[in-house]
């Protein structure tokens, strides 16, 4: 396979491999992990009977991947790049799917609600206060706009400014914060450095803070304003922290998630991703891994660190057991989305000569 779709398809492979993979983990500690599993997971596993993932067959993805795949089929079968107008239909057609939108956050199922002229879920409508009058609505501040905006990297390799305006396009819709939509650029142009020939993964974390910081400039001309955690900060607290304890991966992986977090919300997740990368050294399997283990919300920050380890390291660092399993229980196919991708840049570059 042509170099650039081998990276498209390590970066589609690696994020679906985390989200599945981290589904069966999510939610507990990394001590109750390795209590329910016998130690740490590095397989996939049958899902508990007390998680989210519950009944579901090992290498299903959650809402984590499966959104941005139906924002790519979206954008591959209307040959464009993306817009509102797609990211809005995406969310339609994803929500059809029942297996998928039993793991909906609350962030995006609210704006489901609104799409299809709905009534708020609870508890937005218990509220005291009209939600959409607030000033700064910070439960919103969350990690759904970065769990989806590596496809915006794997849409534009090695061009990061177009993948932060792509992904605050494809985010705002659900994410319209400073902070959701600071993590997701950080994320979108991580991936799309990580095509860069011979690569590193300093690199790739110094543009996870790139991305971060210009996604929040960009960001600020439109977004609500949110209170939280400095991506930016965050991000290179986490890499220090990764950096201090490498070759010792429990210990790493303990330090990032008990000082940063590993949570929901996107100043936790987010830079937990680079603590991760850094902590590996950039190394594929090994980074998703940890994000599998950290605890919390394991599937979205596995997700995303394969988006862009993925990318990094192309498809080859991945067994090919896993892209069956994915394809097979999802009915996805990978390889022909890396291969539509592909075309559709060739076609882009061939209709700009």
């Amino acid at each position: 396979m042509e170099s650039r779709k081998n990276k498209i398809l390590g970066g589609l492979l690696g994020a679906a491999v985390g989200d599945a993979m981290g589904a069966a983990t999510e939610m507990r500690t990394t001590a109750l992990i390795k209590q329910r599993f016998g130690g740490l997971v590095t397989d996939f596993v049958e899902h508990p009977d007390d998680n989210l993932s519950r009944g579901t067959p090992a290498g299903l993805v959650t809402d984590d991947f499966s959104i941005a795949y139906f924002t790519a089929e979206e954008m591959l079968e209307r040959k464009s790049r993306i817009t509102h107008e797609i990211a809005e239909a995406a969310m339609l057609r994803w929500s059809e799917h029942e297996i998928y939108r039993r793991f909906v956050g609350p962030t995006t199922n609210e704006y489901l609600a609104v799409l299809k002229g709905e009534k708020k879920p609870a508890p937005l409508l218990e509220m005291p206060v009209q939600v959409d009058r607030l000033l700064c609505n910070n439960t919103r501040a969350t990690n759904g706009a970065g769990m989806k905006s590596g496809l915006m990297g794997l849409f534009n390799p090695c061009d990061m400014d177009s993948a932060i305006d792509e992904a605050i396009i494809q985010c705002s819709g659900t994410h319209n914060n400073v902070i959701s939509l600071s993590a997701a650029c950080a994320v979108a142009a991580a991936t799309a450095a990580a095509f860069g020939e011979n690569i590193s993964y300093l690199e790739i974390l110094e543009a996870g803070i790139y991305g971060a910081e210009e996604g929040y400039r960009r960001a600020e001309k439109t977004a609500q304003p949110a209170a939280g955690g400095n991506i930016v900060k965050k991000i290179r607290l986490a890499v220090q922290i990764g950096m201090r304890h490498q070759g010792d991966f429990d210990k790493a992986m303990g330090e990032i998630t008990d000082i940063i977090g590993g949570g929901i919300y996107a100043y936790e997740a987010i830079p937990a991703v680079f603590g991760h990368i850094a902590a590996c050294k950039g190394r594929a399997m090994e980074s998703i891994i940890m994000g599998v283990n950290a605890g919390d919300d394991t599937d979205t920050v596995a997700c995303m660190t394969g988006y862009i380890t993925g990318a990094m390291h192309g498809a080859d660092v991945f067994p090919i057991k896993h892209l069956e399993l994915i394809d097979r229980v999802n009915h996805f196919d990978l390889r022909q989305m890396a291969d539509d991708i592909g075309s559709f840049l060739n076609a882009e570059k061939e209709g700009a000569a």
